[in-house]
């Protein structure tokens, strides 16, 4: 039985503890993962961490010790050092760093992208540093360019078939309307859900500002980032505001994946009781679900959102599904509840977000 199957079957916080007390079948640490790039390498910790462009005693601490990379860039540059394909890279960011992967509408992602192929082809000068000179270098040129209508995946496409400096800077005057950094699926997803707690802080006789919804003061910044700047929250912050939002585990995937990332993943351990609290949640209240996808109806303009809430609507009203008579206060409170019941460490960072 696979680890999502096993969550399912799980009633209780018991069942969950039980579930988390199995050591198999669990996520690769960061650890075993580097150094399994390393072994591989062949190279001593001096030459790996020259390749990546980083210390010595960073590449052993990680090797011998744990830890893990603090930022986004340094994940890729041991991408650079490693030589590891663009999906490779992106797979590492999500699953290790919860960072977005690299994105073709981000000049800087594109420019990395570009590099990790030729480095994969044995250009072994570029590497990060390369790909941060190009990046200056090309950013500083004008980019005219106009909207496309190309996918992300097709975007991608275009851009894996580039293999000169000069088809690179072509790329991006071509596209360049849409390479702002910016991941507009993710702030048009967010900006719906915060639309429709305004509306509702608004009935109730607030202002129905972002700022009247009692959010907390992170969730404002990190939002004014992405908006101003393009900056994707980490895994564990877009969680977090996922259920600050009142999120529901589908809808939370959604949110991830338009961040570039995977899904809630049942062999982590934390993520796996994120699963098993959304999923008694959604057997419990049902009404979550369906006052989500009636108010997100009121405003989206996204057809595949339009689309996702009416068959889900439906299939409630004609279900009939009956909820606890006892009320719940919010998502993120009750997902709280469950991870202190729980005591895992690996919930400490989030528990300080909710």
């Amino acid at each position: 039985m696979d680890r999502a199957a096993e969550i399912a079957r799980c009633e209780t916080v018991g069942d969950v503890l039980a579930l988390l007390n199995d050591d198999e079948g669990w996520a690769e640490s960061w650890q075993s993962f580097f150094a399994g790039l390393l072994d591989a390498s062949g190279l001593s910790y001096i030459r790996f961490a020259a390749r990546c462009g980083l210390s010595k005693n960073t590449v052993k601490r990680w090797r011998l010790e744990g830890g893990a990379p603090k930022s986004r860039d340094t994940y890729i540059k041991v991408g650079f050092g490693a030589v590891m394909a663009p999906q490779a890279v992106s797979d590492m960011l999500s699953r290790y760093g919860g960072y977005c992967g690299l994105n073709p509408r981000d000049p800087f992602d594109a420019c990395c992208v570009f590099c990790l192929q030729r480095r994969m082809q044995g250009d072994m000068q570029y590497d990060y540093a390369a790909a941060d000179a190009l990046y200056r270098r090309l950013l500083a040129e004008e980019q005219p360019g106009g909207a496309s209508s190309l996918t992300t995946t097709h975007l991608m496409a275009q851009l894996s078939a580039v293999d000169t400096e000069q088809a690179l800077a072509a790329f991006l005057q071509t596209f360049g309307a849409e390479l702002t950094g910016r991941k507009q699926k993710l702030e048009r997803y967010l900006d719906e859900y915060l639309t429709v707690h305004r509306l509702e802080a608004a009935r109730d006789g607030g202002s129905g500002s972002v700022h009247s919804l009692g959010l907390p003061p992170w969730i404002e910044k990190q939002l004014s980032q992405l908006r101003r700047h393009g900056i994707v929250p980490r895994r564990r912050s877009l969680t977090a505001l996922g259920l600050h939002l009142n999120m529901t585990l589908d809808e939370l995937d959604v949110l991830l994946r338009y961040a570039g990332m995977e899904s809630l993943r049942a062999r982590d351990r934390l993520e796996c009781v994120l699963i098993y609290a959304l999923q008694q949640l959604a057997l419990t209240h049902p009404e979550l679900a369906l006052g989500n996808a009636t108010a997100l109806l009121a405003v989206t303009r996204d057809a595949k959102t339009r689309r996702r809430c009416t068959e889900l609507a439906r299939e409630y009203w004609q279900a009939g599904y009956q909820s606890e008579a006892e009320d719940v206060e919010s998502v993120a409170a009750y997902v709280r509840r469950v991870l202190e019941q729980m005591e895992l460490d690996e919930a400490d960072e989030l528990l300080g977000l909710l």
